[in-house]
């Protein structure tokens, strides 16, 4: 299969997608990785700068994926041109992958509502399209948890390398992020799961053939004297 995971950012498939997008890969899939804007409005020194030094960050983070296509849209402005809708269509069908993987439409940040759904408005009668979850789950219901345990390690050396962003702190949220979603389904300490939703619309209204496997819920005990464990 083909596999399109596609940020606003230069490290949000970093932050939100790597775990399963590790899985792709490793299940022999090929992966494609996509940005949109060119990160120039995250953090202080000259725009031009700082955009190449996010794509050169970005390229880092994801050597063990793929090579990104940067679209080089404005930082902050995406969806405020009509252009930028082709510009994404254009580039999707380039590749026609089998599965989209993108933000939510309830994210907190404007970039990643924008490609959320431009991304649906110019594709989803083509692809599919499965939405990662928000910073701290916020106004997020998931409905498929996968384990990315194995991956953890790699997924934190991969924010690790966007340096112009501070990427503890995303190490850090996310660390415990990935452990709420795996506790989610009772998994046991030291469990991560990385959260997606996926929306039923015409063509598509059951995409698990699509999907690795997903986390596996543990069953609760039962103790006689204290009840539930």
């Amino acid at each position: 299969m083909k596999i399109l995971a596609f940020g606003a950012h230069p490290d949000d498939i970093e932050i939100f997608m790597y775990g399963l997008i590790s899985i792709y890969k490793k299940e022999g899939n090929k992966v494609f990785t996509m940005i949109a804007t060119d990160g120039s409005k995250g953090g202080s020194i000259d725009n031009k700068l700082l955009s190449k030094r996010r794509e050169i960050e970005a390229i880092a983070g994801l050597k063990k994926i793929s090579k990104p296509t940067f679209l080089n849209i404005p930082d902050s402005e995406l969806g405020e041109d009509s252009r930028h809708g082709k510009i994404i269509k254009k580039n999707i069908l380039k590749i026609m992958p089998d599965l989209i993987i993108t933000h939510s439409q309830n994210d907190y940040h404007s970039d990643h509502r924008s490609l959320s759904l431009l991304i649906s408005r110019a594709v989803s009668h083509y692809v599919p399209i499965l939405y990662c979850d928000t910073l701290m789950g916020i106004n997020f219901n998931p409905n498929f948890y996968f384990d990315i345990t194995d991956y953890f390690s790699l997924k934190r050396e991969a924010v690790l390398k966007h340096k112009s962003q501070n990427p503890t702190r995303f190490v850090d949220l996310f660390k415990l992020m990935n452990s709420y979603r795996a506790a989610q389904c009772n998994a046991p300490k030291g469990t991560y799961a990385e959260a997606y939703s996926f929306i039923p619309s015409f063509p598509f209204s059951d995409i698990r053939v699509l999907l690795p496997t997903s986390l596996k819920l543990r069953p609760f005990s039962i103790d006689n004297k204290h009840g539930f464990l």
